[in-house]
């Protein structure tokens, strides 16, 4: 049963670092009695509620962000999850995914164009018409906020001056993004922009949880 289960999901997991939902199994009709015999056999595992894994599928240092963004939409397919999204990796867990600055806590944020009900360590954010197109990209599967953004999000979001200086100053040292576009987009001064720089270096920051 487990290869039928994974044969009739077809490029689904390979698009999803090896995961789908229960709910993307049902869509290509495979019962939840497949599911848990292809579990019970180690051909699959299950990884969160209504989330499943192929087994051997690697290692994934976003594992619980990824489960997390999954169950928030758990019907969408992978293409349509970046191509046209309606849930997005913002704040802290969009800083994670660009590997900029020190956000490695327990939570997770994201923003959503409609109501999404949550609990435990999930945080939605609904906005009107979602995240503009430009102020978004797909990374690693995900549909994240652009490091811009995700500068302007911290900031809005009163994130204190050392964890924003700390993503801005990884920022700037990998070319992500630039003074000007920075000064840019979060309509300060290049002046301020040092000011938090200097806040990083001098008092390097704890895990943010987000």
């Amino acid at each position: 049963m487990g290869a039928t289960v994974v044969g009739r999901l077809g490029d689904v997991p390979a698009a999803q670092h090896g995961y789908f939902t229960r709910a993307q199994a049902a869509e290509v009709g495979v019962p939840d009695c497949d599911l848990t015999r292809s579990v019970q056999r180690g051909l699959i595992e299950r990884v969160g509620h209504g989330v499943y894994r192929v087994a051997g599928a690697g290692h994934d240092p976003l594992a619980d962000l990824r489960i997390a963004w999954l169950r928030l939409d758990p019907a969408r397919g992978p293409r349509e999850r970046v191509m046209q999204p309606t849930v997005w990796v913002t704040l802290g867990s969009a800083a994670r995914i660009h590997g900029l600055g020190v956000f490695a806590g327990a939570g997770h944020t994201f923003t959503s164009a409609r109501r999404i009900q949550t609990g435990g360590l999930v945080t939605v954010y609904r906005r009107v018409g979602g995240v503009p197109r430009a102020d978004w990209e797909v990374k690693d599967g995900f549909a994240v906020t652009t490091v811009a953004r995700t500068a302007v999000d911290l900031l809005a979001a009163r994130t204190d001056g050392g964890h924003v200086g700390r993503f801005l100053d990884d920022a700037l040292r990998v070319g992500a993004v630039s003074k000007d576009q920075l000064a840019h987009r979060l309509a300060v001064s290049h002046d301020d922009i040092e000011a938090l720089l200097a806040q990083a270096a001098q008092h390097p920051a704890p895990a943010f949880h987000g």
